[in-house]
C-alpha cells in the first residue's frame, strides 16, 4: 500500500494557523518555496526494517557520508512527517536485533561503551574545554530517515558540528552567554523528612531563563546556526518556557524567531504565547491530521517547516529526537547540565549521588542529567513517563519524524494518540538514545497519573515552596519513594522545571 506526500509548506499552509507577529526579529520573514516531488511510503513488516538498520549515527565522521564512505542514504519523507515505516537509509555491515530477540538472546543485549570514561566539558576551575564528539550509544535506534532535499544540509551539519565543537573559541563565546552562576543543587529538607530515607536534592532549573531545563541546548546550537550564516531559527515547541528562552537568546543575537507550537499548548498558554511575540517570534500553530494540537503536532510542522527553507532557515530541535546528528547536538550540550550536578554533588557532599531521576518526554532532561553518569552502574538512572504517553514503557520499535525509536503505534504501525496533562511530556515517542538505554537495562521507568503529577505539584508547593512545572511534578512521588526505599546516608536528585501557566491556573 501506498500513500502519496503531502508536503506542508507555509507558502499554502492548511494544516497550521498563524498567530500574528511582534517584534523587530520577526520581521521580513523570507518567501516561502513548494516541494512539487512526490514521495511515497509503505508500511514495511518489522522484520523487514530490522534487518536493514543502518550505522549512520555509529560511525565517526571522519569523512562526510555524502562520499559514501560510511553508509548509503536514500530516503523518502512520509505524510505529516510521521509513520511508522519510510522507505530508507543505508546498508549495515551487520544486521542489528530487534527488541524481541535482544530477549531472547541474552548474549546479544547492547551494552553502553563502559570502559569509556566520561571526559567532562565543564572544567575545575568553571571554564570549558572541547568535549571529545561520537555519533554513537545509540544502538539499534537513531539514523537518519529524512527527504533528499534535507540530505546535504544533515551531511554539512555533521562537519560542521563537528569542527566547530572542537574550536576552543567557540566555548569561549559559549561562555559569553552563559548565566553567571549554575542554576542551584539544593537539599530538599522538608521532602527528605517526609520520605524518612535518603536525602533528597532538587537541581532548580525553575531558576533557569524562563524556567527550561533546556537553555544550554538552546544556546549550543544557536551559537552554532549563527556561525553557519543562518540567520532564521525555527523552533518546536510545547511548554512555552522552552519557547520563550529561545525568542530571548534570538532576540539577543539578532536572528529571526519562528516557534510552532500545537494549537490546543498554545490555546492553554495564551499568555506565554504573547510574551513570545512580545520577545520578537513568530508563532504558529499546529495540529495533526487526527486534531491533537500537541508537541508531535508541532514538531511534524517546523520538520516541514525546515524542508520547505532549508537553505536559509535552522531547525532547533526541542528535544533529543530527529535525524542524525540532530540528537547528538542535543546531547552534547544537555551534557552540561549533568556536568553541573556532578561538580555541586562533589563539592556539597564530596561524593557522587546514589540516584537521579527526570520526568521524560523527548528526553531532554533525561540526556542532560544522566549522560556524565552513564558509565557508573551503582547510580541509578530514573525516567518518569506519564501514563498516557508511555513510549519507552509501552512503546515499539518504529520510525518517526526522522529517526528509529521507541513510539506508541497500533498493529498496523500507525501512530497512536497520547496524553499528558504536562505539555512536554505528551509525545508519543521519545528519544532514540534514550530507548537504546532501556534496551540495555541502563534506565529504570516509571510512570505517574496526571492525578500523581498534581500531587507532586502540591507537595512541592507546600513542602519546599516551589512551583515546579508539571512534566517535573510527575517525578516527585518517585523521588520520595526512592529515599524511602534506599533509606539515610543515600542520595537521591531530582530535577525541577520552571512553573507553567497551566500549572499556575490549578486549584491547589
Amino acid at each position: 500500500m501506498f500513500q502519496s506526500l503531502r508536503f506542508l509548506c507555509f507558502s499554502s499552509y492548511k494544516g497550521s494557523e498563524t498567530l500574528d507577529s511582534t517584534g523587530d526579529n520577526a520581521q521580513s520573514i523570507p518567501r516561502l518555496r513548494s516541494i512539487r516531488r512526490a514521495s511515497y511510503y509503505a508500511r514495511v513488516p518489522r522484520q523487514v526494517l530490522i534487518s536493514t538498520l543502518s550505522r549512520e549515527n555509529s560511525v565517526s565522521r571522519s569523512a562526510p557520508p555524502s562520499t559514501g564512505t560510511a553508509s548509503t542514504y536514500s530516503s523518502s519523507f512520509v505524510s505529516d512527517a510521521e509513520s511508522n515505516v519510510t522507505s530508507s537509509s543505508a546498508t549495515s555491515e551487520s544486521p542489528s536485533l530487534s527488541p524481541e530477540a535482544l530477549a531472547k538472546s541474552p548474549g546479544t543485549i547492547p551494552s553502553l561503551d563502559s570502559h569509556t570514561p566520561y571526559v567532562s566539558i565543564l572544567q575545575v576551575d568553571g571554564t570549558l574545554r572541547p568535549p571529545q564528539i561520537t555519533f554513537d550509544g545509540y544502538g539499534p535506534y537513531g539514523g537518519r530517515f529524512a527527504p533528499e532535499s534535507l540530505i546535504d544540509f544533515l551531511n554539512n551539519l555533521t562537519s560542521f558540528f563537528e569542527a566547530t565543537i572542537s574550536d576552543p573559541s567557540f566555548w569561549s563565546e559559549y561562555a559569553t552567554y552563559q548565566r553567571p552562576e549554575p542554576t542551584p543543587l539544593q537539599i530538599a529538607s522538608k521532602l527528605t523528612s517526609l520520605a524518612g530515607g535518603a536525602t533528597i536534592w532538587v537541581k532548580r532549573e525553575d531558576q533557569s531563563e524562563y524556567g527550561s531545563h533546556k537553555s544550554r541546548n538552546i544556546l549550543g546550537q544557536l551559537l552554532l546556526a549563527r556561525r553557519m550564516g543562518f540567520t532564521e531559527i525555527v523552533t518546536d515547541c510545547a511548554a512555552a518556557k522552552h519557547g520563550k528562552c529561545t525568542a530571548a537568546m534570538c532576540a539577543r543575537l539578532g536572528m529571526r524567531c519562528v516557534v510552532i507550537i500545537g494549537a490546543a499548548d498554545a490555546l492553554a498558554q495564551q499568555e506565554d504565547v504573547l510574551k513570545m511575540k512580545i520577545l520578537g517570534a513568530r508563532v504558529l500553530t499546529a495540529r495533526t491530521p487526527s486534531g491533537i494540537g500537541s508537541l508531535r503536532a508541532a514538531i511534524t510542522e517546523a520538520l516541514c517547516y525546515s524542508v520547505c527553507n532549508y537553505e536559509s532557515a535552522y531547525y532547533l530541535m526541542g528535544g533529543p529526537v530527529g535525524p542524525s546528528p540532530l540528537p547528538t547536538l542535543t546531547r552534547t550540550f544537555q551534557a552540561l547540565l549533568g556536568e553541573e550536578v556532578a561538580a555541586q554533588m562533589h563539592k556539597a557532599a564530596g561524593c557522587q549521588p546514589d540516584a537521579i531521576v527526570t520526568a521524560i518526554g523527548s528526553g531532554s532532561g533525561a540526556v542532560g542529567m544522566f549522560r556524565p553518569f552513564l558509565t557508573n552502574p551503582t547510580i541509578r538512572l530514573i525516567c518518569v513517563e506519564a501514563t498516557g504517553a508511555a513510549a519507552l514503557d509501552n512503546g515499539e520499535m518504529g520510525v518517526l519524524q526522522g529517526a528509529r525509536t521507541l513510539m506508541l503505534q497500533n498493529w498496523d504501525g500507525q501512530v497512536l494518540d497520547s496524553h499528558s496533562i504536562s505539555p512536554d511530556l505528551n509525545l508519543s515517542t521519545v528519544g532514540p538514545e534514550v530507548a537504546h538505554w532501556k534496551e540495555c537495562g541502563r534506565i529504570q521507568i516509571k510512570t505517574a497519573t496526571d492525578a500523581d503529577a498534581l500531587d507532586g505539584f502540591k507537595i512541592m508547593r507546600y513542602h519546599e515552596g516551589i512551583l515546579p512545572g508539571l512534566d517535573s511534578s510527575h517525578a516527585v512521588g518517585t523521588a520520595i519513594d526512592l529515599a524511602k526505599e534506599l533509606g539515610p546516608g543515600k542520595n537521591v536528585i531530582l530535577l525541577v522545571t520552571g512553573c507553567d501557566a497551566i500549572g499556575l491556573g490549578l486549584d491547589v
